[in-house]
C-alpha cells in the first residue's frame, strides 16, 4: 500500500470510529427538562351554569304570521267588491316560472290562424304556450300570440284585498320585455 491508500484509511477509520458509541444522554435531559417546565396557556373551561326551565306564556298573544281578525274581514269585504283572479283554479306548471326566467324562441302554426308559441325557460325547459294558457307567478292569462310576441295579462294585488290587472308583453330573440298599466 502506497502512502496515499494508508492516509484515506486512516481518515475513513477515524470518521468511522466516531460514529462509534455516543451519548446523547444531555440531548435527552434537556428535552424533558423543557417537558417538566412547558406550561400550557390554555385556561381550563368553566363548567356550564344549570339552566332554568320557563313556562312559555305566549298563547294568550296573537300569533304574528296570521292576519288579525279585523284585517281579515276588511281584506274579504274589500275583495268582494273588485275584480279578482280566479283563486281556486289549479295552477299549471308555468306558473311556478317567473317571467324574467322565459323567453319567446319562437312560434308553430296550426290549422288555420292559431299560433303556439314556443317558450323556453332559464333552465333550457321548452314550454308550448298557446291563446288562453296561465303563465308567470302573478296569475297572467296569455291574450294573444303573434309571431314576434305573446301578450300576457297579469292579476297584481293592490295590498286592500283587490287585484289590478296589468298587460306585459314577452317578446321574441332576446327583446325586452315590455309592461304596459
Amino acid at each position: 500500500m502506497n502512502a496515499r491508500q494508508v492516509a484515506v484509511t486512516a481518515a475513513l477509520a477515524s470518521v468511522l470510529f466516531g460514529c462509534g458509541q455516543a451519548s446523547h444522554q444531555d440531548l435527552e435531559d434537556f428535552t424533558q427538562q423543557v417537558r417538566n417546565e412547558a406550561v400550557p396557556g390554555i385556561k381550563p373551561i368553566e363548567p356550564l351554569p344549570e339552566l332554568q326551565s320557563i313556562a312559555y306564556t305566549g298563547d294568550d298573544y296573537r300569533n304574528p304570521f296570521m292576519a288579525t281578525p279585523i284585517q281579515a274581514a276588511a281584506q274579504v269585504a274589500s275583495g268582494a267588491n273588485c275584480p279578482q283572479p280566479d283563486l281556486r283554479r289549479q295552477r299549471g306548471e308555468l306558473e311556478t316560472v317567473a317571467l324574467d326566467q322565459l323567453s319567446l324562441t319562437g312560434t308553430l302554426r296550426k290549422g288555420g290562424d292559431d299560433l303556439t308559441a314556443l317558450v323556453i325557460s332559464n333552465q333550457g325547459r321548452l314550454y308550448r304556450v298557446e291563446e288562453g294558457d296561465y303563465i308567470g307567478l302573478n296569475h297572467g292569462k296569455v291574450v294573444a300570440v303573434t309571431s314576434q310576441h305573446i301578450a300576457i295579462r297579469e292579476w297584481l294585488p293592490t295590498g286592500e284585498g283587490c287585484w289590478q290587472q296589468r298587460d306585459t308583453t314577452l317578446s321574441l330573440a332576446g327583446s325586452q320585455r315590455s309592461s304596459d298599466s
